[in-house]
């Protein structure tokens, strides 16, 4: 019985000492904290057709930022983003809004920005309030 217990206890130690000894211990990851991304512009209540406006914005991982815009008009079905520009690293961005005749009567605009980072620990986008599109 006394030699069952020590080769037990040799083979036991074998597989111990065969075991990866790890130098160093893990880190657990930290989560990043971002601020929000806002829009620094104060917008009005409308977009003047065929104008410049500099668009600027602060926050997030600065791994890249997309800037759209959202039309819409009466009648419209679907809404979707015109992309302005995409993956920028820059925090802003100099938008030629559209000819007064690109879009019908009544349209009005959304703008955004969104960060490349979808999962930050604040907010990763910022959209404005509807407006008009003066024609």
């Amino acid at each position: 019985m006394l030699f069952l217990h020590s080769l037990a206890f040799l083979l036991l130690s074998l597989f111990v000492s065969a075991a990866p000894i790890s130098s160093s211990p893990k880190r657990i990851p930290q989560a990043v904290a971002y601020e929000p991304v806002r829009f620094i512009n104060h917008f009005g209540s409308s977009i003047q057709p065929d104008t410049s406006i500099n668009l600027e914005w602060t926050g997030g991982s600065g791994k890249g930022f997309d800037v759209y815009y959202i039309p819409q008009w009466p009648q419209q079905k679907e809404y979707y983003p015109v992309e302005l520009v995409s993956g920028s690293t820059s925090n802003h961005f100099t938008w030629h809004t559209p000819k007064a005749d690109e879009f019908p009567k009544g349209t009005t605009f959304i703008l955004g920005v969104n960060d490349a980072v979808t999962s930050l620990s604040s907010d990763w986008y910022d959209i404005t309030g509807m407006m008009n599109f003066a024609h």
